[in-house]
């Protein structure tokens, strides 16, 4: 399956690094508004195309799945723009900057039939997964409190993706979507989310605290930041125990147990960086003929989208 991507920043190239240790994925083409960029970037990763048009990268008929990683306000745009040229779409987190923005590019896709998912990675690691598994099948007994927090300390310029307004800044949903994602994937839909934002200078927020309530008394203490470095573990609180996702427990990372009969640490190496399970997502949904991922619904990142606007308010 031929991959393409638009953009070139970080997140481009972890998941470009990861399309290579991915069964069945080639990186085809990369497109970048400087064509030196998007050439540069082809080199890099062994892309066959290098385009600086993201109409002319979708005209091509050798590409079968988009992958957006612009900046946070062109993650709608440009999915739709890939829908309505009839590829595929894998598209960074968060899927849009509101749930409006969400339903308008399902609409789209749900209209040309095509494959559409939200590339929220951490819930396809290994890592996570026995976190779940482990919270779920008794370890620690009934799972009760999450306390879980991503925070670094990145100094304010208000050009910055990570604070500008209009790229959609904001440490809720650059890095505070990763707790969220935590606690719903534990505990389901919250019942009541409260949250404490500092804004910074620019008024997007620096640093957000987030509460959420869920069914059975379950509650969940969340944290983001860009002010201060965090311990960005996620810490997991049963009637006979406790997980903890080490630092950063977002990324392949080791997860240490803890009961009333032993204490143990699991470690997780990787062959790449991880991205690679997310693909592999991916084009085993599209292989059977399915327009969305199974692991990661349409609706999942529907509720994911619904607490992020609750918590930015």
């Amino acid at each position: 399956m031929q991959f393409a991507i638009i953009g070139t920043g970080f997140m481009a190239q972890q998941f470009a690094h990861g399309l290579q240790h991915t069964q069945g994925a080639e990186l085809y083409a990369m497109c970048s508004r400087s064509k030196e960029t998007a050439q540069a970037f082809a080199v890099e990763f062994g892309a066959k195309k290098a385009y600086s048009s993201r109409e002319s990268m979708l005209a091509d008929p050798e590409v079968d799945i988009v992958y957006i990683a612009t900046p946070n306000h062109r993650h709608a745009p440009d999915s739709i723009a890939a829908l309505n040229a009839g590829k595929a779409v894998l598209c960074e987190k968060p899927f849009a900057l509101n749930s409006a923005e969400l339903e308008s590019i399902i609409a789209v896709a749900k209209s040309k039939k095509l494959f559409l998912m939200e590339a929220l990675w951490t819930g396809f690691l290994p890592s996570f997964r026995k976190f779940l598994e482990l919270a779920k099948n008794g370890t620690i007994g009934e799972p009760q409190i999450l306390q879980a927090d991503f925070g670094f300390n990145a100094p304010f310029n208000v050009s910055s993706r990570l604070f500008d307004p209009a790229q959609g800044g904001g440490s809720i949903y650059d890095i505070g979507i990763y707790p969220l994602f935590a606690a719903y994937k534990l505990f389901g839909y919250p019942t009541k989310i409260q949250s404490i934002k500092i804004p910074s200078p620019a008024g997007t927020d620096t640093t957000a605290l987030i509460q959420t309530l869920h069914a059975n008394g379950k509650t969940a203490s969340l944290c983001s930041s860009f002010a201060v470095d965090l311990d960005t573990e996620a810490n997991l609180y049963g009637t006979k125990g406790k997980l903890t996702l080490h630092k950063c427990f977002h990324i392949p990372t080791k997860l240490t147990v803890q009961n009333e009969s032993e204490t143990y640490t699991l470690e997780f190496s990787e062959p790449s960086n991880g991205y690679q399970y997310e693909a592999t997502a991916a084009i085993n949904a599209i292989e059977n003929n399915l327009t969305e991922c199974p692991q990661w619904t349409l609706d999942n990142s529907r509720d994911i989208m619904k607490m992020i606007d609750e918590a930015r308010g």
